[in-house]
């Protein structure tokens, strides 16, 4: 991660340990430049991050402020993270672990037809099935996975033990009906409706090296999605 990226969370880790809400003023820039020991660039370029995902907003003349957050039990459906981030105490199941060629559309949203390293996980939140989620990681861009790296944070491995950026993800969403295996690992009936997902990630160089299909539950899966403070 760049040091803005990370002077921007560590300022959105600080939001949430001081409690602040809705219309709570940020320190001065000065005082952040202090406190996290960095320059003027790389706390604007953090403060304007942070605008992007839709966590602060400027006022000309007055400063930075707090936009309201997330309502408990909902996670932003345009959050890149991870659900080790987002999700308070997730729980993971990897049902499938192998090597394979990605199907249509997973290989067109890859740009490629190379061989792929797919898991097929169960995700829970407080014991509750939240996601059912069918990945496929390009080998030649993930040169090594294993099922124990799934079981914890994919992407973390990738940022951290990799060095790999993460950097934007496109997504296409629809809402139909489950089929019976789907149905199965959601505890839901076969027919009930989901949200589907395609979700394919990209690195800084616009490589992209996973696209998923995230199947979620009717009932646990709660989202919400707040804009970017833009001039409208």
């Amino acid at each position: 991660m760049k040091k803005y990226e990370l002077v921007a969370d560590k300022i959105k880790d600080y939001i949430t340990e001081k409690q602040l809400h809705h219309g709570d003023k940020l320190p001065t820039i000065t005082d952040l430049m202090k406190k996290y020991q960095v320059g003027k660039s790389t706390i604007l370029q953090a403060i304007t991050l942070l605008t992007q995902r839709g966590i602060v907003y400027k006022v000309q003349g007055s400063g930075v402020f707090v936009r309201p957050t997330g309502q408990d039990g909902y996670m932003s459906l345009t959050d890149n993270a991870g659900f080790a981030h987002v999700l308070k105490k997730p729980t993971t199941e990897v049902i499938e672990f192998s090597e394979k060629k990605a199907p249509k559309p997973i290989s067109e949203h890859l740009h490629s037809n190379e061989e792929c390293y797919f898991i097929k996980r169960l995700r829970k939140q407080d014991g509750k099935p939240f996601v059912l989620e069918e990945s496929y990681y390009r080998k030649s861009i993930i040169p090594f996975m294993s099922k124990e790296i799934a079981e914890g944070s994919i992407f973390d491995y990738i940022r951290e033990g990799l060095k790999k950026e993460i950097r934007f993800s496109d997504k296409y969403m629809r809402v139909r009906k489950l089929t019976a295996d789907e149905a199965k690992y959601l505890e839901l009936k076969e027919g009930d409706p989901c949200l589907e997902v395609y979700d394919t990630f990209y690195l800084a160089n616009r490589t992209a090296f996973d696209s998923s299909k995230l199947i979620y539950h009717y009932q646990n899966a709660k989202f919400y999605d707040q804009s970017s403070d833009d001039i409208i």
